[in-house]
């Protein structure tokens, strides 16, 4: 998987939210290489990352967002 370093240590939580909570969609994403990459929203109540699917073309790769603190897929 293709990640920033800064951030790769939330690997196994995001498979383990996407395992108990994510969708056909996710967990596809999941399978082929991603880029998780930190959101706008950071915070004590909030704290999101952006699972971002790294394909080849240039004009749309398939994501979604995940909240550390509630655990669940929010986008």
């Amino acid at each position: 998987m293709l990640k920033n370093k800064e951030f790769k240590m939330y690997d196994n939580i995001v498979r383990n939210i996407v395992k108990k909570c994510g969708g056909y969609r996710e967990k596809d994403i999941i399978k082929n290489p991603y880029i998780i990459k930190k959101s706008e929203t950071w915070n004590n109540d909030h704290k999101v990352l952006n699972i971002i699917e790294k394909l080849e073309c240039d004009y749309h790769n398939n994501s979604f967002s995940v909240d550390l603190v509630t655990m669940k897929i929010c986008g």
